[in-house]
This record gives structure tokens, sequence and C-alpha cells, in this order.
């Protein structure tokens, strides 16, 4: 081979080389694009899947924090989830919950019965219904709840049901308040009116009485019934007064008392009624009870009140406790911050309040008694309201009551 050929030769090696290298710089060049286009795609997927994971964290945030109960319930009624309200309402943990079917949370298992399967089998979705559940602890819960298909809602397909729940114990309270005002308000009108209209001629009718009376011989019978008139006509301008109390009392004179001191002196009033029924009067007052800015002869007669239906609810040989303590963060309005407050409880062991007239204790002219008017515990109510107070009741008939009365502590 001359020298021209191996020229030849060794240019068609280097052309071969040079083809070779080209060929390979650009493998590499499309794998270095395949790998940045693999980056690309590896990023935006990062990225979305942060954004659904940022979102998933929201909703379940959402749903974990809401003030209402959410149960997610099957066709069966199982309930399948529940968030942290509904744990906390209703006292169970998670695994409590989801064992149990939305029937089992009925305080009435016939309302269930009815109720359940509109839902579930009818596609019946209910809105703000009121009814009673039970706690974990077995106590009636009263609950406003709403349901919604979970899913298509347009076929009806869904295989879930959502029930949004609340507590609506604060909104029976506000209930009760606004239809007690109303009364109140209506019988301070009527009142007033009454005793306008009365009391000026009862004074007539009672001064010809007594004059009539002073005309009789004493043994007349005659003389007899006019005292009785006399007598009845003193227990009419009694009621009057009260009535009067009741729709306009005085504005509170208010200063600081201690309460001990309020209590001790209604007792003395009450201590030959207590010896004549031979019950026992007990006191536990507590250390160092702040003082209470009070009008001292409003709060004076709410505890008289609330002692005379201790006294007339027990037969004979019982026992009445008072006892003085403070509590602290008591919310004594339902639109009110909580404040910490003198509590008077008064304790007897009388015949008790039936369970279905709690509620109704507090009314005007509502009463247990056959002589009774119905206006001392309202006119109490209405005498704490003033002093920035409240009155509740705890009773079980057969077993006697608790009364307490909240007063708040105010810094001098």
């Amino acid at each position: 081979m001359n020298e021209r050929d191996k020229r030849l030769e060794k240019k068609k090696y280097e052309a071969q080389r040079i083809r070779q290298l080209v060929e390979d710089i650009e493998i590499k060049k499309q794998s270095s694009t395949d790998l940045r286009l693999l980056k690309e795609k590896y990023n935006h997927l990062l990225k979305r899947f942060s954004e659904l994971e940022s979102v998933f964290n929201f909703h379940k945030a959402l749903i974990h924090t809401i003030s209402s109960g959410l149960l997610a319930v099957d066709r069966e009624g199982f309930i399948t989830f529940t968030n942290r309200t509904s744990l906390n309402t209703l006292g169970y943990n998670f695994d409590e919950l989801r064992k149990k079917n939305i029937r089992e949370l009925f305080a009435d298992p016939k309302e269930a019965d009815e109720i359940v399967p509109k839902v579930l089998s009818e596609y019946i979705m209910l809105e703000s219904y009121e009814t009673y559940w039970l706690s974990e602890k077995g106590e009636p819960l009263p609950v406003g709840f709403s349901t919604s298909l979970l899913g298509d809602e347009t076929n009806k397909q869904s295989n879930s049901f959502v029930f949004l729940f609340r507590n609506i114990t604060q909104v029976n309270n506000l209930r009760k308040q606004i239809e007690r005002m109303d009364r109140l308000a209506t019988l301070g009108e009527l009142s007033a009116g009454i005793a306008h209209e009365i009391r000026n001629p009862l004074a007539g009718i009672k001064t010809s009485a007594q004059v009539l009376e002073e005309s009789f011989s004493p043994g007349d019978f005659r003389s007899q019934l006019v005292s009785r008139i006399v007598k009845e006509i003193d227990r009419s301008n009694e009621l009057l007064k009260k009535f009067f109390n009741f729709a306009k009392p005085s504005k509170p004179r208010q200063e600081f008392h201690h309460i001990e001191m309020i209590i001790d002196g209604v007792y003395l009033l009450l201590a030959p009624r207590l010896r004549k029924k031979s019950i026992h009067f007990r006191t536990e007052f507590a250390e160092s009870i702040p003082q209470v800015y009070i009008d001292s002869s409003q709060i004076e007669q709410v505890i008289l009140n609330v002692f005379i239906n201790a006294v007339e609810a027990i037969r004979s040989g019982g026992e009445i406790l008072v006892k003085t303590q403070v509590v602290e963060n008591m919310r004594l309005k339902e639109d009110a911050s909580a404040v910490d407050a003198v509590c008077i409880s008064v304790t007897d062991n009388g015949v008790g309040v039936p369970t279905d007239k709690l509620e109704k204790i507090f009314n005007p002219f509502y009463t247990t008694k056959s002589d009774g008017v119905g206006l001392g515990l309202s006119i109490s109510t209405r005498l704490l309201q003033e002093n920035g107070g409240k009155i509740e009741l705890q009773s079980q008939e057969g077993e006697g009551s608790t009364f307490r009365i909240y007063l708040p502590v105010l810094k001098k």
C-alpha cells in the first residue's frame, strides 16, 4: 500500500471517528433533553402534589374545626366518618362512635324508626330538624340537624349521607327567656292597669265595711261576715302590692354587702317558722367570700322567697342547707362574657319538683301549691336580673330541691 492509500485510509478512519463522536454527542444531547423533560414533569407533579396536599389539609382542618358536628353514614345508617366537634359534643371517642348506628343516637327509638328511613331510603332531606340525641353518658342532648346526600344529588344514587348537627341547649334557653320576658311584659301591663282600677274602689269598700262593722253588736253574726269582707279586701290589697312589685320593681340602690349577713338576717325572720316545723337549718359558708354589689333589700326578698319555698316543700323534721362559694367564669347572661360570681345554694329534702314542671317553675302565675299565687319566683328572677344575677333550680320529685342564686363579683 502506497503512501497515498495510507493517507486515505487514515482520513477515512478519522472521518468515521468524527461521525461516531457526532452521533455520541447527539445521543447525549437527546438524553439530556429527555432528562430535562423528566425533571420538569417531576417538578410539576411535585408541585401538584403539594397543592393537593394543601387543599386536603385545608378541607380536613375545615371539617374538624367547624362549630357543627358532622357525621357521615352509609345506607344502613352506620357511622363511617365523624369530625372532632361531633366527638366533643356527644362525648365519644372516634372508635366508639364509628361502631354505632345513627338510630342509636336518638333518645326516642320510635322517632329514630320514623326519621332515619325517610332520609336513608326515601331520600327526604331534613332542614333544621330538632330532637334529642343521647350523649356517651346516656343524657338527652337537644340538637338540631340537617341532612344531605354525599355525592350526586340529581339521580339520588349516593350510598352515603351527611348529618350536620349542633347542640341547641343555648338556643332553647334563649327561647325560654324570650317566652318568659314576653309573659312578664304582658303581665306588667296587665297588673298596672288592674291595680289602678281596683285599688281605689277597694279602699272605699273597706272603709264602708269597717263603719258597718262598728254598727253591729259584738255577738251579731253579721259582724263576722263584715269582718270576713275586710279580711278579703286586705288579702286583695296584698296581691295588688305583689303585682306592683312585679310590674314595676324599683331601680336597685346598689352597694357592697356581705351576703352572709343578709342570709343570717333572713334566717332570723323565719326562725320561728322553722322551729314550728322542726326543720334543721344548717350553713356552710366558704372563707373569704367577696362582697357583692347589690340592692340588699331586693336580694333579701329573693332569698326570703327561696327559703319560704324550701320550708313549704318540707313536711316536717327536714333540713335546709345553705352554702356559699365563688364560681369562676360564670355566664350570668347568654349574651354576656363570663365573670366570677358568688353562688348561694339552698338545698332542702322536701317533696321536690316533677321533671316536666321544672321549666315552668319561674313562669308568672305558675305554682304547685293549692293556695299559691305563683309570683314569688317570677319576682325573684326579675329582681336578680336588675342586680346582674340569675337563679337556677335543680330538683327531683321525692328527693328535694336545690336553688342556686348567682351574683356577679365586682371590683370596688
